[in-house]
């Protein structure tokens, strides 16, 4: 059995940061601070927003602005904005958010989640390509709006099993529990392969951390493909279909789009 669920792939290529940021005032003085410090903080990284198909700015030094598209003075039951930075480096991530959350302090309350890029786990040459050959090409803000962020973590069950073990679930497969043949994670999720472009995040400090979430994953698209987003959900939370949910508790899901700043 492989320690943890970690093996010699599993070396970190880059990290991300995600700072959720709720505004504790509704009022324009508020706003515009929070969007110095927002603006500040862009400082020396590549904006988001402008990122293409040509493009992966998956681990370069990048910032992205996001909002959740609450009104001026509405309830808003999630935090109305997101900044996700990137880097190679870590330390200048964590340098980032100290100097961000010294600019903003008192005016919001600012989470944060971090994550990182790895080599993928659970795959084939054949699941790659299966996978990734007819993956959705990143288009710019202008183009892709929607952007949904859900982190979560496997159950103590799922981690104690064997790689093999795992990576059976990711494939059509019969279920342990059922006895019933299932189609498994990666068919379930296949409409979505060329329309949803998608990203998953590791906790960068390993799984199975007490408190803290083990992935991150992230999607963009475009507004005419959410219904296709919500039926991949759909099947994928079906444990009929797809028995690995069976494992996974899900943390709170935030949804906004991406805007070239605050």
């Amino acid at each position: 059995m492989i320690g943890n669920g970690t093996n010699h792939l599993g070396a970190n290529l880059g990290f991300t940061k995600f700072l959720f940021v709720a505004p504790l005032r509704d009022d324009e003085a508020t706003v515009a601070k929070l969007r110095a410090a927002g603006g500040m903080a862009a400082r020396g990284f590549f904006n988001d927003f402008e990122a293409d198909g040509g493009r992966d700015t998956g681990i370069q030094d990048s910032i992205q602005f996001l909002a959740s598209g609450c009104a001026a003075g509405a309830t808003c039951s999630r935090p109305r904005y997101v900044l996700q930075i990137s880097s190679k480096y870590r330390p200048r991530l964590q340098e980032t958010e100290a100097d961000f959350r010294r600019r903003a302090g008192g005016l919001a309350d600012i989470t944060s989640l971090d994550g990182a890029t790895r080599v993928p786990q659970y795959t084939s040459a054949e699941m790659y390509s299966y996978a990734y050959k007819n993956a959705m090409v990143r288009a710019s803000g202008r183009h892709q709006h929607t952007v949904i962020i859900i982190p979560m973590r496997k159950t103590q069950e799922w981690w104690q099993k064997t790689a093999l073990e795992r990576h059976a679930y990711f494939y059509p497969h019969s279920d342990p529990e059922s006895g019933t043949q299932a189609k498994g994670h990666a068919l379930s999720a296949e409409a979505g392969i060329s329309r949803i472009f998608r990203r998953l995040y590791y906790n960068p400090d390993g799984n199975s951390r007490p408190g803290e979430f083990d992935f991150i994953t992230y999607f963009e698209c475009a507004d005419a493909h959410l219904p296709l987003f919500e039926e991949i959900c759909r099947q994928l939370r079906d444990v009929t279909i797809n028995p690995e949910w069976r494992f996974v508790v899900e943390g709170s899901e935030w949804r906004g789009r991406r805007v070239l700043r605050w």
